[in-house]
């Protein structure tokens, strides 16, 4: 994370409604050069939604969203093109379209984007499957062919296609046993760390979030609660969300377990605490 550069994405008082109901009103956010930033709530609170309005999909009614320094509501067409070039987005289920192979999957954007060779096409679609860890036979597979970890990899490998600089994930690990979850949890960890990448994440997935995540931004009653780190965050508002959230009985275990990490002490190890492959 590189707290010395400008923020990559700057909400500013944003509003969001659909129709006379205000999704979010007044929120701020600030995401780092780099970082790993989750959004937490509870159900209905609009996380999918902002990461929907972030990226363009709903209008801003209020406020304004910042990109690189570009205000989303000041640009024309031609310029939000280019701007949304830079970014790729992991939709919860992978969405992957169902009668294309991994490979022509891993194309379409290349081949709607950009007007590039197809010996140029085939090289980038190999390296994105080899950075996400899938073989090149598995390139001519259908999506009904691929266990769930492997859809998530193929969107994964997807949303990088075209060098995105800024990687937006709606609960990446939703659907994945424990043991696949982590796998991706690891993997999205390496991907950000070889390239550079700025990562925001909507998650659920506690487990995840302590895996993966640099800052957790909670969001209620239509504004950030509270940005920090994990243990931060837990201990930041005594209201339902965050304590079920946080101080259930397997969320009192794995905090603990950061704080004995932390503090430098060796963690007990318990079912809450899902270790990165080495």
């Amino acid at each position: 994370m590189n707290t010395t550069a400008p923020p990559v994405i700057q909400c500013e008082n944003l509003g969001t409604r659909f129709g006379n109901r205000w999704i979010h009103r007044h929120l701020s956010l600030e995401v780092e050069s780099g970082e790993i930033l989750a959004i937490v709530g509870g159900s209905g609170s609009g996380k999918t939604t902002l990461l929907r309005t972030i990226i363009g999909l709903n209008p801003v009614d209020e406020g304004d969203i910042r990109i690189f320094g570009r205000s989303l509501r000041s640009l024309d067409s031609r310029a939000g093109i280019a701007l949304r070039r830079r970014w790729g987005v992991l939709f919860q289920q992978g969405a992957l379209f169902s009668a294309l192979t991994v490979f022509e999957n891993v194309a379409f954007p290349l081949r709607e984007w950009g007007k590039i060779p197809q010996a140029d096409i085939r090289a980038l679609v190999a390296l994105k499957l080899q950075m996400v860890g899938l073989k090149p036979e598995d390139a001519g597979k259908l999506p009904a062919e691929l266990s769930g970890g492997m859809i998530k990899r193929v969107a994964l490998a997807r949303a990088l296609a075209m060098d995105a600089e800024i990687l937006f994930l709606d609960e990446p690990t939703s659907g994945l046993d424990p043991i696949a979850a982590a796998s991706f949890d690891h993997l999205l960890r390496r991907v950000r760390d070889d390239i550079g990448l700025t990562v925001v994440m909507v998650s659920h997935d506690l487990e995840s979030i302590a895996a993966t995540a640099d800052r957790v931004g909670i969001l209620s009653g239509g504004h950030m609660l509270a940005v920090g780190s994990l243990l931060e965050v837990a201990g930041t508002a005594d209201e339902p969300y965050v304590r079920n959230f946080f101080h259930g009985e397997r969320g009192e275990r794995l905090l603990e377990a950061l704080q004995q990490r932390q503090d430098g002490a060796v963690p007990q190890r318990g079912p809450m605490v899902r270790e990165m492959p080495s």
